[in-house]
């Protein structure tokens, strides 16, 4: 096949390339005037997602049989997209399940709504659009592909080699500097998460099952553990002996702010897209043990070593 990516050099599209790359003729359009190191050989469209126009000669010669969009999240940035690559058979979109009427009940003061969150479950309406950006919204954008009869991906929180910043690091920049014991809270909250090469395998899916033209599907890890939880194995991962010592939460620091007590979980169900799409997940604990493998062998230029809010809130009185 012939297979356009958008957005491509970063953790989730990075992913997919690789997964693509071996068995078809990939071109990659993004912003970037330079390549990524350690990407595979492919074809490069340096562009500006909003002016995909002055390059339409480039990419329209390409002919391509599939478009997979990772980086759009808007409906203008959708319609764009289409305008230049409309004729392509085949496409595929990335979504979140942030579309969820659950994502609007976490940030503001809902009624809690039920969970795991399955494709029938409520969207957010209008009223609750635009909560991380004044000018992207996820809603629309799976709205234009879903009615251009593309299957849209609606992802849970993605980590693995690539992920900026780093899912892990609110553990892993304390394991780093030898701190032995880790404020946290509860911990009691689930977030629905999923290994980045788990989202290639199902885009490659998508790409090749019938059948799923203008479905949405989430993609997800079957089992999540809360954040307590998620915390712990981590620093096995790590290899570490630190303690995880729970504190108040008025007293967190702010990047250990997601262990605190939420009331809105944002747990998702993938069973349709796993039995439709037929990809296959990688057993969770093997996949944080490479991603911590990976953010040990590739750690932050500029790590955060200010520890002083830890150590106010581990001499808070319990």
């Amino acid at each position: 096949m012939r297979v356009v990516i958008l957005g491509g050099t970063r953790c989730i599209g990075r992913a997919i390339v690789e997964r693509l790359a071996p068995d078809h003729d990939v071109l990659v359009v993004h912003r970037g005037l330079t390549e990524p190191s350690g990407l595979p050989a492919v074809r490069h469209v340096h562009v500006d997602r909003s002016n995909l126009r002055s390059a339409g000669t480039e990419l329209a010669e390409f002919r391509p049989d599939v478009l997979v969009d990772v980086s759009g999240m808007s409906a203008p940035s959708a319609r764009g997209a289409l305008d230049i690559f409309g004729a392509a058979p085949r496409m595929v979109a990335i979504s979140s399940v942030d579309v969820y009427g659950a994502y609007a009940s976490f940030h503001r003061a809902l009624p809690v709504e039920p969970v795991p969150l399955t494709e029938l479950s409520a969207r957010r309406g209008p009223e609750h659009w635009y909560i991380d950006r004044p000018d992207e919204e996820n809603v629309e954008f799976e709205d234009v592909y879903l009615g251009a009869g593309a299957p849209v991906l609606r992802l849970g929180a993605v980590y693995g080699p690539h992920n900026e910043p780093s899912r892990l690091e609110f553990i892993l920049r304390r394991v780093r500097a030898g701190r032995t014991h880790i404020p946290i809270g509860r911990g009691s909250f689930r977030f629905s998460r999923v290994y980045v090469h788990d989202v290639a395998r199902a885009v490659e899916r998508a790409l090749t099952i019938d059948g799923t033209g203008g479905r949405a599907f989430n993609v997800c890890e079957s089992h999540t553990w809360d954040y307590a939880e998620f915390a712990a194995q981590i620093v096995a991962a790590a290899g570490s002996d630190a303690k995880l010592v729970h504190v108040p939460g008025r007293v967190l620091p702010a990047d250990m702010l997601m262990t605190a007590t939420f009331r809105q979980d944002l747990l998702a169900d993938a069973t349709l897209g796993r039995e439709v799409l037929g990809w296959e997940e990688t057993d969770r604990v093997e996949a944080l043990e490479q991603s911590v493998r990976w953010e040990f062998d590739h750690p932050p230029a500029h790590p955060d070593l200010d520890f002083g809010p830890d150590d106010r809130a581990l001499t808070e009185p319990r």
